[in-house]
C-alpha cells in the first residue's frame, strides 16, 4: 500500500452551489447594468447622427 498525493489547494477547489447561484445572481445583475448602458450609449450615437445630418444635410 502506497501514499498518494493530490495536487489540490484551496485555490484549485470547486465551488460550492451556493457559491455558484450568488456568483451567478452578481453576473446577471452586471448584465442587466451594462446591457442598459450599451442601449443608452445606441440611443445617443442615434442622436449625435441625426444632429449631424441635419447640420450637413438639412441646408439643401
Amino acid at each position: 500500500m502506497s501514499v498518494q498525493h493530490k495536487a489540490t489547494s484551496i485555490k484549485n477547489k470547486p465551488k460550492s452551489v451556493e457559491e455558484l447561484t450568488r456568483e451567478n445572481e452578481q453576473l446577471r445583475e452586471k448584465n442587466e447594468s451594462l446591457s442598459g448602458q450599451v442601449t443608452d450609449l445606441q440611443l445617443a450615437l442615434c442622436d449625435v447622427y441625426e444632429m449631424i445630418e441635419a447640420t450637413v444635410y438639412g441646408a439643401e
